[in-house]
């Protein structure tokens, strides 16, 4: 039995998979033991790194390859545990799914009606957002261990298997929910949260407003 993918149903399926993977890295990990941490997240952030790459249009080939290599780059700074290597691993990273994010936007803006895949895409675009804020806490773990206060209760920060926490503070700080259980100490750390945030806000107030917008012209096109 042969099943072929329209181009339209492909992208979905993509979408969809994507946001499963998004879903687990953040959500569910941590119900696994913490021995298991390390190795889970190399392993979700790897799948989600090609599925993120398979889901754009333009320049699909060099965006994958590039995936490829940043999979690889994690891969050594796991097993080699080279202060600079983490350091350049996770920056690209960052600027890896900042590219996505852009991606998503400017496909939500030219896409003509509301549809289950541009829906999906606002969804994993925000959620991606937050793996990068958590990026960025961690590059900034890296050059300074006090630069976040964290309870005491929990994982010594700087920790390679304290990731769900920066994942969990990026999370809770671009929803503006805020609960100030860790906190930014640093100036520049300071001002991390003061973007995450605002960033948080006008994602959604943006994507929102371009949502409901064609929305509205489809509904009366239709009428």
């Amino acid at each position: 039995m042969h099943i072929s993918f329209t181009p339209f149903t492909k992208k979905i399926f993509l979408n969809y998979t994507l946001l499963i993977l998004v879903v687990f890295t953040m959500f569910f990990i941590n119900f696994f033991p913490p021995a298991y941490y390390k190795v889970m997240y190399g392993v979700f952030f790897s799948l989600i790194f090609i599925n993120a790459a398979l889901v754009v249009k333009k320049n699909r080939k060099q965006v994958v390859v590039t995936a490829v290599i940043i999979v690889v780059l994690e891969l050594l700074s796991s097993l080699l545990d080279m202060k600079l290597l983490n350091w350049s691993s996770k920056i690209i990273n960052i600027v890896f799914f900042v590219f996505i994010v852009f991606n998503f936007i400017i496909m939500i803006a030219r896409s003509k009606t509301v549809t289950a895949n541009v829906i999906l895409e606002s969804i994993n675009g925000y959620l991606l957002l937050g793996l990068v804020f958590a990026l960025m806490i961690a590059v900034a773990m890296l050059y300074d261990p006090n630069s976040f206060r964290f309870p005491e209760s929990i994982l010594k920060p700087g920790s390679g298997y304290n990731f769900y926490n920066y994942i969990y503070y990026s999370l809770v700080t671009l929803s503006t929910l805020g609960y100030g259980d860790i906190v930014p100490v640093l100036p520049y750390t300071k001002s991390l949260a003061t973007i995450t945030s605002i960033t948080g806000q006008l994602y959604i107030a943006i994507i929102i407003a371009m949502l409901v917008g064609k929305y509205s012209a489809q509904v009366s096109k239709n009428k």
